[in-house]
């Protein structure tokens, strides 16, 4: 008995043991399991609640985190940890995406029809059509989310703004041929000075003007004009080409005349020379001499002459008088 009162005490009767109802008599069970469960159910909540600040930004976003509506950091590609919503909230925003505003006009879609654009009035009061295209990314996430409403209106507001000003600086004539390529350059540079001013965040990629076109009464006026600044240009370049050829080819000349020039005078002061030199000394001769001297020239006079020379003989007295073929005497 004392066994089985002990075993009984070991199994129900220590200090858990079940109590009775004095009102119906039954076993009141303990309440301590439940709160085991119910801290175990909010230990898990818990940690699932911390593991969902665990995020991932992709390789062509940027992601920005406010703790309590301020903004506590800019975070780029990569697995990154915030503390989860109501503390902190994340917005993301893709970085390396090209977006694109029409200035003056919607752009087309599929095969919608060239853009006319918006008319503008040139520094010499004439009015053209221009249709331009900006092209823009993100570049600093949290002025773009923050800082501005609507960014792709700003854009085209601001360079609407800076088209008119730039165009209406500039003659019809310049806007139409050498000065496109300038207004895109100053649309450029204008409008994102104007944002970095503004703090929006967004840089310009390009400017592109997609046309330019004036009222169908006076474009063929210009278009002549085009055509002849065109082939003055064309006529210049040729010029400037010919010259560039012609110049060498004359002073190569030039110097090459200078050469035969130069040779021919030594030629003929080396004969001038040679000659004087040979008249001294025939002259010498002719001193020591004079007869003999002069029939010496004479012979040498005559066998250069005779050649040269048909001579007819007539034999008048028919051999009876030797003929005497010395022409003169010495």
């Amino acid at each position: 008995m004392i066994f089985a009162h002990d075993q009984g005490r070991t199994r129900g009767q220590g200090p858990r043991q079940a109590a009775k109802d004095p009102a119906h008599g039954a076993e009141v069970r303990p309440r301590s399991g439940y709160r085991y469960w119910f801290f175990g159910v909010v230990l898990l909540l818990l940690g699932v609640y911390l593991i969902s600040g665990f995020y991932v930004v992709g390789a062509d976003q940027r992601a920005v985190v406010r703790r309590f509506g301020a903004i506590e950091a800019v975070v780029g590609p990569g697995m990154h940890y915030r503390v989860p919503w109501p503390v902190d909230r994340l917005d993301v925003v893709k970085a390396t995406n090209v977006m694109k505003v029409g200035v003056g006009f919607t752009i087309p879609t599929g095969d919608s029809a060239a853009p006319t654009g918006m008319e503008l009035l040139t520094g010499d009061t004439n009015i053209v059509n221009a249709a331009l295209v900006l092209q823009y990314v993100v570049r600093d996430p949290a002025e773009f989310l923050f800082q501005i409403e609507d960014p792709q209106s700003l854009v085209e507001a601001v360079a609407e703004g800076v088209l008119t000003d730039t165009v209406v600086g500039m003659p019809i004539d310049e806007v139409l041929t050498s000065g496109r390529v300038a207004v895109q350059e100053r649309v450029k540079a204008n409008t994102q000075e104007l944002l970095d001013r503004w703090h929006s965040g967004v840089r310009i990629v390009s400017a592109s003007i997609m046309s330019l076109t004036l009222d169908r009464s006076v474009v063929q006026a210009f278009q002549d004009v085009a055509d002849a600044m065109a082939d003055r240009e064309k006529v210049i370049n040729e010029a400037r080409a010919y010259a560039s050829n012609l110049i060498p080819k004359a002073r190569g000349e030039a110097r090459m005349q200078r050469s035969e020039a130069e040779a021919y005078k030594q030629q003929r002061v080396a004969d001038a020379v040679g000659e004087t030199s040979r008249f001294s000394a025939l002259q010498k001769e002719y001193e020591t001499a004079p007869e003999t001297s002069r029939t010496r020239l004479y012979m040498e006079t005559m066998e250069k002459i005779l050649p040269k020379l048909q001579l007819y003989i007539v034999d008048s007295d028919k051999g009876r008088v030797p003929l005497h073929l010395r022409l003169t005497s010495p």
